[in-house]
């Protein structure tokens, strides 16, 4: 068989290559290493992926620059190193064959196959050239036979996911660097209820309090921009625009996407944008710089039963609305009890950044456009 590298190749005709960690993200200047998809020593063609990295807690795929030998691999998994900075040395050299033909996973496929724990090595591929999609992996992880029953004791400890341990330290920074104190209030979303009911009707599908609020905090931002300013090494940035990101629950941690100019779109339109931003996040789709760039966040846990609890900040932003479930409850209207849809509404800011007082105010106002949703709705 002929050899990948040609025949009597000289140690001088062979190059090494630098991979680098890429830049994904202007806010920070590292990246994690999340896994090796190959071993030292491995022979790679131009293009082949090497390696899966992760940047604000955002996952991207690298691939070799250059056909050759992997000689270096000079990070462990979970390890950080500095965006631009080199994470392995291919040995490019003359006449590499040229690429396989398609029949490993893709990417998601990969991905997915840890999550499920499905081993590839036993999946047969369906799509192009054999290559194993996802609904390969989703197939297998079906058949699999059910884990037995694990008896109730300790285990030893499990490391730190990627995902988690971003989000821990980006908590713990954030707490540490801001002084975050929480105001509740109320609203009466019965008349928007009824709305969403229609719009539902309209459009196909479902509308949800989601897109309402995340309009109200954009609308409102406008007569309030404290709210929206971002602390940073340089001092306040005001926002431009209403960019907001919305908190989306995945099954390793939390990410936070952003929804661009919120304030000049209608609530269909923003449920839309949403609804798939969301779906590219389970699918780790997302890039880096769709969740870059908010200036307000929105966190919904009405979906999990939740009436109010305290959210904390997304750094560099300054402030974060939490959102517990609409039900019906006893209220007092005109003097009398009636019935009414109820919606708990948890304002987190930063006081260093943001007062008492504006930050009330902002959260009255938000609660007006939701009891009274013409302006949401126009």
């Amino acid at each position: 068989m002929p050899s990948l590298f040609g025949v009597g190749m000289k140690e001088s005709e062979r190059v090494r290559r630098e991979v680098v960690m890429p830049v994904l993200s202007d806010e920070v200047e590292e990246g994690m290493l999340v896994t090796w998809l190959v071993e030292r020593g491995a022979v790679v063609r131009e293009g082949d992926l090497l390696a899966e990295v992760q940047v604000q807690k955002v996952s991207a795929d690298v691939a070799a620059p250059a056909g050759g030998r992997v000689v270096e691999l000079l990070l462990e998994p979970g390890g950080v190193v500095k965006q631009g900075e080199p994470i392995a040395v291919i040995e490019e050299v003359a006449a590499v064959a040229p690429p396989a033909a398609a029949g490993g996973p893709t990417p998601a496929a990969r991905r997915l196959a840890r999550e499920l724990g499905v081993d590839l090595s036993g999946v047969a591929g369906s799509g192009p050239g054999g290559r194993v999609v996802e609904a390969d992996v989703r197939a297998a992880a079906e058949r699999a036979p059910a884990a037995p029953r694990a008896e109730a004791r300790l285990r030893g400890p499990v490391p730190l996911s990627p995902m988690r341990r971003a989000i821990a330290d980006r908590l713990r920074a954030g707490l540490a660097s801001t002084a975050q104190l929480t105001l509740t209030a109320e609203a009466d979303v019965t008349i928007l209820a009824g709305e969403l009911d229609r719009l539902t009707g309209e459009w196909g599908r479902r509308a949800s309090y989601t897109e309402a609020v995340v309009r109200a905090c954009a609308l409102a931002l406008r007569d309030h921009p404290g709210l929206g300013t971002r602390l940073t090494e340089a001092g306040l940035e005001h926002p431009e625009r209403m960019d907001i990101g919305v908190a989306v629950a995945l099954k390793e941690g939390l990410i936070v996407p952003v929804v661009r100019e919120v304030d000049r779109k209608d609530l269909e339109t923003l449920s839309r944008e949403i609804a798939d931003l969301a779906e590219r996040a389970r699918d780790g789709r997302l890039t880096p710089a769709e969740t870059e760039g908010g200036v307000f966040s929105v966190t919904n846990l009405g979906a999990y039963g939740i009436d109010a609890f305290t959210p904390l900040l997304n750094p560099p932003q300054s402030a974060i609305l939490g959102v517990g479930r609409a039900r019906p409850r006893p209220a007092v209207v005109g003097g009398r009890i009636e019935v009414r849809t109820l919606l708990v509404l948890s304002l987190t800011f930063d006081h260093q950044v943001v007062d008492g007082a504006p930050a009330a105010a902002f959260l009255a106002d938000v609660v007006r456009q939701l009891q009274g949703p013409d302006r949401l709705l126009s």
